[in-house]
């Protein structure tokens, strides 16, 4: 069921994408269950992160997907079924080649901490659907391995860089 939510949220960003590059601004404005500027929290995963200002949150189940205001950048949070960090990590491509076609990867994958917690991310760009996108996946070590699995246009990944860093840099291990 976790793989058909994920499937399902990736290919409604691909939709969004297309939509959110040709809509007009007043046509950009989308429904979200929660707007920025709250703490969410995933139990399961045991983190708790900062909602930028304008953003939306929808939680689904023990997923959490995370969009700006102009739906042009998701961010998908969700506890796989591996029951290890290192187990998570080394099935994450074939996960990320379920969804993502014509995969290519931007350099290394880097490895090393975030907010105390063991943390592994890649990125690069792919097709969704078709479309075009920027991606990155980040694992983190928490009470349960994390996948944040962030997608947009390449430009609009470019346009909400800052928000998107503060809300990464927001997420920490719940003590």
């Amino acid at each position: 069921m976790k793989k058909y939510i994920i499937s399902l949220c990736l290919a409604l960003t691909a939709l969004a994408l297309v939509s959110v590059t040709s809509a007009s601004p007043d046509a950009r404005v989308a429904a979200g269950v929660t707007q920025g500027g709250e703490t969410f929290t995933h139990s399961d995963a045991g983190v708790r992160f900062e909602l930028p200002r304008g953003w939306k949150a929808k939680p689904d189940g023990e997923v959490i997907t995370v969009s700006s205001a102009d739906d042009g950048l998701q961010v998908v949070f969700w506890v796989p079924d591996e029951d290890s960090f290192e187990a998570t990590v080394k099935d994450l491509d074939k996960e990320l080649g379920k969804t993502i076609k014509n995969i290519k990867t931007a350099g290394k994958p880097t490895q090393d901490t975030h907010n105390g917690m063991a943390h592994y991310g890649e990125n690069g760009t792919g097709e969704v659907e078709g479309t075009t996108i920027a991606w990155s996946v980040d694992v983190l070590g928490a009470k349960k391995p994390l996948i944040i699995l962030t997608f947009a246009a390449p430009t609009l990944f470019e346009k909400h860089v800052d928000e998107y860093l503060k809300l990464v840099g927001s997420i920490k291990k719940i003590q």
